[in-house]
């Protein structure tokens, strides 16, 4: 019998996004399931998603024996050779789970396991905003700040599991706002819709703009969304606030173009949404600070795989781990 699925699943603390494609990457089917978090241990959990699995192939008239493999990302740092997630806050993992351990008690074909970021920055390169490069970054902007490295095809890993770990360059030297991961000074306290908000807070009582948010200060129900609109309908502070958040991710942007020499750096999460009024300003600082040899040629583009990169990137696992390497 030929060969010719992948099944995947991107795993996060509210719902599973799973799907069904071909080897060409192609979305067959896809469908969410709530992410049930209520067992510690990570097998209710991955048994749920198998199970998924086996009715949706048994309603689409599709053989479990046709699958190539089920690639999965997982919010967490990954021990990637093991398969093994290093803790998960978001599913409530406080220790050590075998992913593919457990997966493999349920199925007979390969299984491969990776951060959700790094399959995500698989997934633009596949069939996204860097289609057809070998060397991608992308950086996700949201509540918090993520992202994978991808460097001659392969994700970035590093010797324990914590490459590409792009929210935790300290970029606010000052280290005014503390981490979720216990340092202070992070990317992400600065950066992310999170950080739009510290600024906020730590900047208005500071400076003598006006702004049209006064009222969302006050009552401590500012988002990063409001000043982003604020700042394209010409509000002064929140311009401020867009610039600074601008040159941050600017800065890292140029660490990693020294580092990895990507030839896009690819925007996404909600924040990207705001559109021009941050990524132009990223762009524009990150010409005037980037080494000019490794700036040559780099892209700095919006994300366009949305909420399927992670489903397409985890079958990516497959094609780049499992299929290309026959």
């Amino acid at each position: 019998m030929t060969k010719n699925i992948i099944l995947s699943a991107d795993v996060g603390g509210t719902t599973c996004k799973l799907g069904i494609l071909n080897d060409s990457l192609e979305i067959l089917e896809k469908w969410s399931i709530e992410t049930d978090i209520s067992d510690t241990t990570g097998r209710l959990l991955l048994r749920q998603i198998y199970e998924a699995f086996v009715s949706k192939m048994e309603e689409k008239n599709l053989l479990m024996e046709s699958v190539i493999g089920m690639g999965i990302g997982i919010p967490g740092p990954v021990d990637f050779e093991h398969g093994i997630i290093r803790g998960a806050v978001n599913l409530n993992w406080p220790d050590k789970v075998n992913v593919i351990e457990i997966m493999k008690s349920f199925v007979d074909f390969p299984v491969v396991v990776d951060n959700d970021a790094n399959v995500a920055a698989l997934g633009e390169k596949f069939n996204g905003a860097g289609k057809d490069a070998d060397d991608v970054v992308a950086i996700t902007l949201g509540t918090g700040l993520g992202g994978g490295i991808i460097s001659n095809g392969k994700i970035v890993h590093g010797h324990n599991g914590s490459g590409a770990e792009l929210g935790h360059f300290r970029v606010d030297h000052d280290q005014r706002f503390k981490c979720n991961c216990g340092k202070w000074g992070c990317i992400e306290t600065v950066a992310s819709a999170t950080g739009v908000i510290n600024l906020v807070n730590f900047y208005y009582p500071k400076l003598t703009f006006k702004s049209s948010i006064l009222e969302l200060i006050k009552n401590n129900t500012v988002t990063a969304k409001a000043v982003f609109d604020a700042a394209k309908e010409g509000d002064q502070f929140c311009i401020f606030i867009t610039e600074r958040v601008a040159q941050y991710i600017a800065y890292l942007a140029s660490i990693i173009s020294v580092t990895t020499n990507p030839k896009y750096i690819i925007l996404g999460g909600g924040m990207s949404d705001a559109g021009d009024i941050l990524i132009e300003n990223i762009k524009t600082e990150y010409f005037h600070l980037t080494f000019t040899p490794a700036q040559e040629n780099t892209e700095i583009v919006r994300a366009e795989l949305g909420n399927d990169a992670g489903m397409v990137g985890a079958a990516g696992l497959i094609k780049t781990y499992i299929i290309d390497k026959e």
